[in-house]
């Protein structure tokens, strides 16, 4: 029948996926096993920050920060731990992928604060001008991590950074082919929660994005 069919297909089309990230994954561990190199190569490729290092004393100063306000915020926000909020936090940022893809303006609005919406949704109004086919994130693995908290009377903030694999793939594929599934895609970006604790029913939204080094 034609929903049986229909599921048969997705069912390939995502086993095929799964085959596909494998092979590119054992490619690049071998492609990093024959371009090891000397440390002086390796230091080299890491960036172009040539000479600049990190303001050590201002990063301890946030993680200090950050380690004191996390167990006030978890208190303040019911959470029961650090993973429990990396988890909701996570839930959010595929959700709001998901929607961004999808051009659903109604799921971004809960989510996100009036400054981050209105970005998103001049983005997604450029793709439909523009005729872009709308496509759909399948993520292959994100790595969460906290960066930066902290807390006042009426405002919580928490950034977390975000390094994601994923794909991009038509929501509706002509073909199983693989060139209608994208190239595997790494990107790490910081996003900024916030709520106020002082209302009980206040959400945490999305106050920020950006992509780490810009």
């Amino acid at each position: 029948m034609p929903h049986e069919a229909d599921s048969t297909g997705l069912s390939t089309l995502l086993w095929l996926i799964c085959i596909y990230w494998n092979l590119v994954w054992f490619t690049q561990q071998l492609t990093s096993l024959g371009q090891a190199g000397t440390p002086e190569q390796t230091e080299q490729a890491v960036g172009d920050q040539g000479t600049q290092k990190p303001n050590l004393p201002a990063l301890s100063a946030i993680a200090s920060r950050t380690a004191a306000a996390m167990p006030e915020i978890l208190q303040r926000d019911g959470t029961a731990s650090v993973e429990a909020f990396v988890g909701n936090a996570l839930a959010t940022y595929e959700a709001v992928v998901s929607a961004f893809d999808a051009g659903d303006r109604d799921a971004l609005s809960r989510w996100l604060s009036p400054e981050v919406y209105d970005a998103f949704s001049k983005t997604i109004g450029e793709r439909e001008e523009a005729g872009e086919e709308m496509v759909e994130t399948l993520f292959s693995r994100i790595e969460p991590e906290i960066i930066e908290a902290r807390v006042e009377e009426e405002r919580m903030e928490v950034s977390i950074r975000f390094t994601s694999e994923s794909f991009k793939l038509p929501r509706r594929p002509v073909s199983l082919f693989f060139r209608n599934v994208s190239t595997p895609l790494r990107n790490v970006g910081i996003w900024t929660f916030a709520r106020n604790p002082a209302v009980p029913d206040d959400l945490w939204r999305v106050v920020a994005t950006q992509t780490e080094g810009s």
